[in-house]
């Protein structure tokens, strides 16, 4: 079965709910206490100081890297909202990448934003499977800006080939894991996703994800995962 996501709230709603309820989400305190150490922008003529790992240990909040085809640095964002197992990651400069589980869902102030995706089930970005017993195909769904209120729909069959053992340094540590490629055909056109994932578990430590023809792919590395 394919579950459609739903729509992310925006970082102001998200806050100004917290705030005005009488207990604030757990997560959003922490990514709160995170920002207002790590958040400050400096003046224009300063370049922007390069997250460390001991900054991501110190802040003691789920984090991912998020670099798009365009970007040859890449932004750290920080899990501020659990909508349902639908994880909001924001940036300093309040991109919003949606993850469920490791599948992107959802992106904000990126560009050409993906507004919505979904899969069916079951999807091994959405819960770690183990490498060996990863379905044969998935199908995928994105939702894109259009015409008229519900945009444009664009429907993917996704099959994956086996893995290969692989290594990847992700800010300063090394893992070993299973590298597995994706192949995605529909009728507006075609693309490959690229996973490194734990050899045992199939958590995902790094992906690259199509996120729509304008934007291509999204390299998503986490730095902390997110646990609930």
């Amino acid at each position: 079965m394919i579950r459609r996501a739903p729509r992310t709230l925006s970082l102001a709603a998200t806050l100004l709910l917290a705030a005005c309820g009488s207990q604030r989400d757990p997560v959003i305190t922490e990514a709160m206490g995170a920002l207002s150490g790590m958040w400050r922008t400096e003046p224009a003529a300063k370049p922007q100081r390069q997250v460390t790992r001991a900054d991501i240990e110190r802040a003691n909040v789920a984090a991912i890297l998020g670099r798009v085809e365009s970007d040859k640095r890449g932004t750290v964002l920080y899990a501020t909202a659990d909508n349902g197992g639908y994880v909001t990651y924001v940036s300093p400069l309040m991109q919003q990448v949606t993850l469920k589980g490791a599948e992107i869902t959802a992106t904000r102030g990126l560009g050409t934003d993906l507004l919505s995706g979904w899969s069916s089930s079951p999807d091994p970005l959405v819960r770690a499977i183990p490498p060996g017993s990863w379905p044969a195909r998935v199908e995928r769904v994105y939702e894109f800006p259009g015409e008229g209120p519900q945009g444009r729909i664009e429907e993917y069959s996704c099959s994956f080939e086996p893995g290969k053992p692989a290594e990847q340094v992700i800010l300063k540590v090394r893992y070993t894991g299973v590298a597995i490629s994706e192949t995605c055909t529909g009728a507006a056109g075609s693309f490959e996703n690229l996973h490194f994932v734990d050899a045992s578990s199939g958590a995902v430590r790094r992906s690259l994800q199509w996120i729509g023809p304008k934007m291509g792919h999204l390299d998503m590395q986490v730095l902390e995962p997110y646990t609930p």
